[in-house]
């Protein structure tokens, strides 16, 4: 199999039915299509079952978190690509069914990561075309400056990447302390940091940015992350710096992509530093009133007088040390774990 389209649904509208319906339309020989429904709704259940055909697998499961239902399905994916879709999104039936000649031309390409092309974006105001620039080339560098230079949301998500990396990558994001919003764009550099993407003159995705679009909806939406692992919302007041400091910390100690050399990692840690530190320095952040902001405001001008010069591990203590006033177990936890990560300097094997 070439190519596993995967499609998690929890929503129960005509909307995610229909997204569901064309999604089965794909399957082929070369197109595994599975949909994983943790709705729980009996309705949706007996209507999408009967789109079951060849190469395509419905799994009707019982509720639960996003993070499982996704894990569940990436574990009946069979394609060497995978390409993961939302139930709320636009999906372009030429790209899709273009996949498997793509793969066969460039599939056997260890040095290639994924598939992209252009994502048409919708928003209130307009749609507009994304396109990422140098992601395709062999210079690991590149390929960061190029997501980096974006200024639209992480689309590159959703996008074909070699199911092999994908496991990798999720496993370790499953093994996180805790889960926050921006860990979508940590995990699409680990994708980058692992190879080139082809490019293919077509629309492959349709993102609708929705409540995101808004900076005080995001940023509440971001909150939401925070306070159901039980931090504070004073910690979303560090939000680019903790995003700066883990996607660093990887870029320059994770094996989970081939070693550049250490030259080449500390210059791609560096350079995504910059970038989220910039945002840092640029992006006021809502605490919703919290007992805790002018502890956080304070950490904040440390960090802001440093100009980013502080060590990692001084970095990690700071952060770590205001997790620790509202959330003692997870500062623990958060210290330890991204404290083995700065301290692991292990190459990745040969046959990964």
């Amino acid at each position: 199999m070439q190519v596993s389209i995967f499609l998690p649904s929890f929503r129960k509208d005509m909307m995610a039915i229909s997204r569901i319906a064309q999604a089965c339309s794909w399957a082929s020989p070369q197109i595994e299509v599975i949909v994983r429904d943790n709705s729980g709704d009996p309705q949706k259940r007996d209507l999408i079952s009967r789109f079951h055909r060849d190469n395509c697998t419905i799994v009707c499961a019982e509720t639960c978190d996003g993070p499982t239902n996704f894990a569940e399905g990436l574990r009946l994916a069979t394609g060497d690509f995978l390409y993961a879709i939302a139930d709320d999104d636009l999906y372009f039936d030429r790209a899709v069914t273009a996949l498997p000649a793509v793969i066969d031309a460039h599939g056997g390409d260890a040095s290639v990561a994924g598939i992209t092309g252009a994502y048409a974006t919708e928003a209130a105001a307009g749609s507009s075309l994304v396109e990422y620039q140098n992601i395709g080339s062999d210079d690991i560098m590149a390929r960061v400056a190029g997501y980096l230079s974006s200024r639209a949301g992480n689309v590159l998500i959703y996008s074909p990447h070699r199911r092999i990396m994908v496991q990798r990558s999720f496993a370790f994001m499953r093994s996180l302390p805790a889960y926050f919003s921006f860990h979508d764009q940590v995990l699409s550099l680990v994708y980058l940091l692992n190879g080139r993407y082809i490019s293919v003159p077509r629309i492959i995705y349709g993102y609708d940015i929705g409540p995101w679009e808004v900076a005080l909806q995001a940023q509440k939406l971001d909150l939401g992350f925070y306070t159901a692992v039980g931090l504070d919302p004073a910690i979303n007041k560090l939000h680019w710096f903790l995003c700066g400091f883990e996607g660093a910390v990887l870029a320059r100690n994770s094996n989970l992509f081939p070693d550049p050399g250490p030259g080449k990692r500390q210059a791609i840690a560096d350079q995504w530093f910059a970038t989220m530190f910039a945002r840092f320095l640029q992006s006021p952040r809502y605490t919703a009133d919290s007992p805790h902001t002018a502890q956080a405001e304070a950490l904040c001008q440390k960090l802001r007088a440093s100009q980013g010069r502080l060590s990692f591990e001084g970095m990690l203590a700071d952060v770590a040390g205001l997790m620790a006033v509202f959330a003692p177990d997870l500062a623990l936890r958060y210290f330890q774990f991204w404290s083995a990560e700065l301290n692991r300097r292990q190459p990745v094997a040969a046959s990964a």
